[in-house]
C-alpha cells in the first residue's frame, strides 16, 4: 500500500467488489418486491392477439419482468455508489500530487520553500517530492548566484572605471598634470577592465559548454614547463622556489595545449599570490588508473575548511582584500575547472587548513596509442 501502483489497484478492486455486492444485495431485496407487486396487479397483461397462456408461463413472464427491473434499479444504485467511492479514492490518491502542483506554482512565483507531505504518502510521491525539493533548492541557489554574479560583476567593473573616470576628469579640470604616470594608470586600468571582460566572456562560454578546443596529443610535462616558463619574473621577484618533478616517460594526453597551459598557469599564479617571499611551490606529474595528473602544492596561507568547497565558485575569494590588490578577477579557478571538465577530466582542491598550504590536482584521461 506504500506504492502508487498498489493504491490504484486496491482502489479499483474496492470499487469492483463494492459494486458487485451492492448489485447482488439490491437485486435480492428489490426483485421479490417487484415480483409481488406484478402478481398483485396482474401484470404483465398478455397481448391481445396472443394465445391463451397457462399460469406457469404467466408466472415466468412476471418473474423475468421483475428481474430486469430489479437489475436496472440495483445497477443504477451500484453505479452511483461506485462513482462516489471512485471520486473519494481519487481525491485521496491525487491529493499529494496537488501539493506538488501548488508547490510548482510557488516556485514559479519565486517561493522555493520545500514540500511537506503526510507520512501516508506513497513511495513514488515521496520520491517525486524529494526530487522536487532538490530542484527547488538548486533553483534557489542558482537565483542567489545570479544575483551575486550581477553584484560582483558590477563591483569588478566599477573599480577600474572609477579610476579611469577620476583621472579623465582630473585631466579635463587641470587637477591632474598630463604625463606618463597618469596615462600609464589609465592604460593599466583599461587593460584590467579588458581582462575582466575577457574572463567573463570565457566564463560564459565555459559554463555554456561552448568552449572551442583544438585537441592534439600533448605531453603533460611540456605543458607544465611552458606554464612555469611564463612565471620566471614573478617567481624571482618574490624569491619563490619552484620544484618540478616528473617521470622520465611521456605523459600523453589528448587536449588543447594552450587551454591546459592556461589551467596550470592559473594554479601557479594563485600559489604565488598565496605565498610570502621565500615560499616554495612543488609541481609534480604522474599517471594512475588511466589518468594523467598534475599536482600543484604550496606552503602558503592555506584554505580554511569552510572555504574549500567554494573555491571554484565564480568571484569567490578566500581573502577578498588580498585578492583585490593583486588584480585577480575571481573567475580563474571557475574557468580552469570548466576547461578541465570539457576535456573529460577533473580539478580538485585540498588543504590542511589555514597556514598549512594548499594543493590543486588536475586529472586528464591518458592518451592511449593504437
Amino acid at each position: 500500500m506504500n506504492t502508487l501502483r498498489a493504491r490504484f489497484l486496491t482502489a479499483q478492486l474496492m470499487v469492483i467488489v463494492l459494486m458487485m455486492v451492492l448489485f447482488l444485495v439490491a437485486a435480492a431485496i428489490i426483485t421479490p418486491r417487484i415480483h409481488g407487486r406484478l402478481i398483485d396487479d396482474g401484470n404483465p397483461p398478455p397481448p391481445r392477439d396472443a394465445p391463451a397462456l397457462n399460469d406457469a408461463l404467466r408466472a415466468e413472464m412476471r418473474y423475468r419482468s421483475a428481474l430486469w427491473r430489479a437489475m436496472l434499479i440495483s445497477g443504477g444504485v451500484a453505479s452511483v455508489v461506485a462513482v462516489l467511492v471512485s471520486v473519494t479514492l481519487a481525491r485521496v490518491i491525487v491529493a499529494p500530487l496537488q501539493h506538488v502542483t501548488r508547490a510548482s506554482r510557488r516556485v514559479a512565483s519565486g517561493d522555493y520553500s520545500p514540500i511537506a507531505l503526510p507520512d501516508a504518502t506513497t513511495v513514488e510521491i515521496r520520491e517525486l517530492a524529494t526530487q522536487f525539493n532538490h530542484m527547488a533548492t538548486a533553483l534557489r541557489d542558482a537565483e542567489q548566484r545570479r544575483a551575486a554574479l550581477i553584484g560582483d560583476v558590477a563591483h569588478e567593473l566599477r573599480t577600474p572605471l572609477a579610476s579611469i573616470e577620476g583621472y579623465a576628469e582630473g585631466l579635463i579640470d587641470g587637477v591632474v598634470v598630463p604625463g606618463e604616470k597618469s596615462f600609464t594608470i589609465i592604460r593599466d586600468e583599461s587593460q584590467r577592465l579588458r581582462r575582466i571582460v575577457d574572463d567573463l566572456q570565457a566564463l560564459s562560454r565555459a559554463e555554456a559548454g561552448t568552449l572551442t578546443l583544438y585537441r592534439e596529443v600533448q605531453d603533460m610535462h611540456d605543458i607544465a614547463q611552458r606554464a612555469v616558463a611564463l612565471l620566471n619574473v614573478p617567481l624571482a621577484e618574490k624569491n619563490i622556489q619552484l620544484h618540478l618533478q616528473a617521470p622520465h616517460t611521456k605523459l600523453l594526453v589528448d587536449c588543447d595545449g594552450d587551454r591546459m597551459v592556461q589551467v596550470v598557469l592559473n594554479l601557479l599564479t594563485n600559489a604565488i599570490r598565496a605565498l610570502q617571499p621565500g615560499g616554495t611551490i612543488w609541481v609534480s606529474l604522474g599517471r594512475d588508473d588511466g589518468m594523467v595528473w598534475c599536482r600543484v602544492r604550496d606552503d602558503g596561507i592555506g584554505i580554511a575548511a569552510e572555504h574549500l568547497a567554494r573555491v571554484f565558485e565564480r568571484f569567490y575569494r578566500v581573502d577578498p582584500s588580498r585578492a583585490r590588490t593583486t588584480g585577480g578577477s575571481g573567475v580563474g579557478l571557475t574557468i580552469a575547472k570548466a576547461i578541465v571538465e570539457a576535456h573529460g577530466g577533473r580539478l580538485n582542491a585540498a588543504s590542511d587548513g589555514v597556514g598549512r598550504g594548499a594543493t590543486f590536482e588536475v586529472y586528464l584521461p591518458q592518451h592511449v596509442t593504437a
